[in-house]
Parts: structure tokens; C-alpha cells; sequence
């Protein structure tokens, strides 16, 4: 008998070891923070809905791609997206799942969190609402109050599970002292990555793996205005792209990444693919002690991260990667988005 405990105990500290060091790989969530724009949503205690959505979804989105996950963003910046534009960029996508972040609002005294599926929805969305919910209430230590159904418009005409998250009520002076503190938009943030990590049978962790992504939207990016920007191809990384017309030209587009401890990175990247693009796009990675020159075809393997190479790096900005137009004329070159991952 003492052996067979012995054993089941080391069978069930292997499979919390497993479960433990799993990660969102394979997965695409498509995040959308509500309002935007000229609706700004609910206001209250100083507070704008549409600013606390924005981010509170751009944490997660940064929390989520560190452990792999794929994400799509309905907006990255104070715009208006209609409700059929966010259902149509991740329905486009193709994403796996879709949540959507809101702040309540009704008469100052009301407060709490509150979740939403779609009443007639799948299986898989009453079990990302359910896993996600309590996660909220515990990391803003908000009034739970409960597991609910809706017919909102996203929750109906998205093609994937999706739930509806009311993080706090804006008006209610308690809820909104968290709202407005980065350090609890944080915990939110938090909350919906180890829900989502629970929904995927994922123990919930908060990533280890250092990584750094610059999409070509970010301030740390660079093209010049020859550099025309796209949204039409469906396997772009967040809601657009920039591309080139291949000429015999100095005019690159750079990505500067602020590399936080020295040693090797694998550096990756991401282009919607389509017949009219190169086949030998040149990227150039400074790494310390020289660069390296990689050709690819992008006319291939689009809508997903592909590795350049690895290379020991220093820390600070002095390591750009670079695309450059000349290369065969006739196409195309797509700048999107390049992520490096410390080994």
C-alpha cells in the first residue's frame, strides 16, 4: 500500500509540474476593449470607460503573449470601432476565443463584477465565463456578483466562445479607486490571463519567459512614408500592417527593442502572407558584436511567428532589426511585427 501512495503522489507532482510549465501556444484570443473614440463610454470619478478598457486589454494583451498566446486587439489606441468591426476582426482572424472588457455604470451605490456569455452560446463560453469571473473578483477583491447571460451584440455575432467581463462600476467611488490605479488594472489584466489559463487546463501562472514584442503601431518603430499602412490581410498581427513596393533604395523599416539583460534572444517574425509579397525579404539583426542578414519568403507562413535566428545581445536600444525594400522588384515587402524571446 505505501508503495502505491508513494507512487500516486509522484504521479500527481509530475502532472502539476506539467500542467504548470504549460503555456497559450496554439492559441489566438482576440481582446477587445469596449468604447473608444467619439463613445467614450461610461464616466465617473475622473474616470473615462473607454481609457480604462484600453488598458486594461493592452496589459492582458502583453501578459498573454508572454506565455505564448496569439493575440488580436479590436483597437490599440482611443478609436471608435463599431460592434460589427469588432466582431468582423476576430470572427477574420480566426481567433479561439474572444473577450471583451467593460466598466459598469448605474447609480454610485451599485459595485461589484460581474460576467457575460451568450445564453444560447457553446459550452466553451459558459467555461470561460465561469473561469475568468471569479479570477476577477478575486485579483480586484470586487463584490462578486455572479455569472450572467446576455444578448450583447459581440457575444452574438462573434463565431467564437466569448464572454463580456463589466470589471467594476465606474460611478461607484470604491470601485472606481481601483479603476483608476494602474495597480489594480494590472490585477485585472492578470485576471483574465489566469482565467483563460484555467479554461485551457492550464494551471494559472504568471509568465516566466522574458519577451519583448514591438508591433509596427508602437513608438518603437520606424518607417518612412514611403511605407504605406494595411488592414485587409486577415493574418496580420493586431489591426495593421505596413508595406513597400521593392526598389533599388536605402529605406528601411526598423524595430528598436529595449533588451533587458544581456545573453541570447531568439528573435522572430510576423507578416500577413499573400502572393504579391517577396520571397527574399531581407531582415537585418544587430546582435553585439556584428549583425546578420536573413532572406525570406513571405509569400508563405504568414499570420504566425517565425524564428530569424538567436543571437547574444547587450542591453539598451542599440539593437535594431531591420527590413529593407531592395531586394527582387516587382513585390512587395510587409513590416508587421518582430518579438524577441530570452533564452
Amino acid at each position: 500500500m505505501k508503495k502505491v501512495l508513494v507512487a500516486l503522489l509522484v504521479l500527481a507532482m509530475c502532472l502539476a509540474a506539467v500542467a504548470a510549465s504549460a503555456h497559450l501556444t496554439g492559441v489566438k484570443i482576440c481582446i477587445d476593449p469596449g468604447h473608444g473614440g467619439s463613445d467614450p463610454g461610461a464616466v465617473g470619478n475622473g474616470l473615462y470607460e473607454d481609457n480604462i478598457n484600453l488598458d486594461i486589454g493592452l496589459r492582458a494583451r502583453t501578459l498573454m503573449q508572454a506565455d505564448a498566446a496569439t493575440i488580436v486587439m479590436t483597437r490599440t489606441t482611443d478609436v471608435y470601432v463599431t460592434l460589427q468591426g469588432r466582431c468582423d476582426i476576430a470572427n477574420n482572424a480566426g481567433a479561439n476565443r474572444f473577450e471583451c472588457t467593460h466598466c459598469n455604470a448605474f447609480d454610485g451605490t451599485a459595485h461589484g463584477t460581474e460576467t457575460f456569455c451568450y445564453g444560447s452560446g457553446s459550452a466553451n463560453s459558459f467555461d470561460l465565463r465561469n473561469k475568468i469571473n471569479p479570477e476577477m473578483v478575486a485579483h480586484m477583491a470586487t463584490y462578486n456578483r455572479g455569472l450572467k447571460t446576455a444578448s450583447f451584440y459581440v457575444l452574438v455575432n462573434t463565431n467564437m466562445p466569448s464572454i463580456l467581463c463589466e470589471v467594476a462600476f465606474i460611478d461607484n467611488a470604491a470601485d472606481a479607486a481601483k479603476l483608476g490605479n494602474a495597480t489594480y488594472r494590472q490585477e485585472a489584466a492578470r485576471a483574465y490571463l489566469h482565467g483563460t489559463q484555467s479554461h485551457y487546463g492550464i494551471a494559472p501562472h504568471d509568465p516566466t519567459t522574458t519577451s519583448i514584442i514591438i508591433d509596427n503601431s508602437s513608438g518603437s518603430f520606424y518607417a518612412s512614408a514611403n511605407w504605406s499602412t494595411g488592414t485587409s490581410s486577415t493574418d496580420k498581427y493586431g489591426t495593421d500592417y505596413r508595406y513597400r513596393s521593392t526598389a533599388a533604395v536605402s529605406d528601411q523599416a526598423v524595430w528598436t527593442p529595449n533588451i533587458t539583460a544581456t545573453g541570447n534572444w531568439s528573435v522572430y517574425a510576423w507578416w500577413p502572407a499573400g502572393t504579391n509579397r517577396s520571397a527574399s525579404a531581407p531582415y537585418t539583426v544587430t546582435y553585439s558584436g556584428g549583425s546578420a542578414t536573413t532572406y525570406v519568403n513571405q509569400q508563405i507562413n504568414g499570420g504566425k511567428w517565425n524564428l530569424l535566428g538567436t543571437y547574444n545581445f547587450g542591453t539598451g536600444t542599440g539593437y535594431p532589426t531591420k527590413l529593407s525594400c531592395w531586394t527582387t522588384l516587382g513585390y512587395n515587402v510587409m513590416a508587421d511585427a518582430i518579438k524577441w524571446v530570452k533564452q
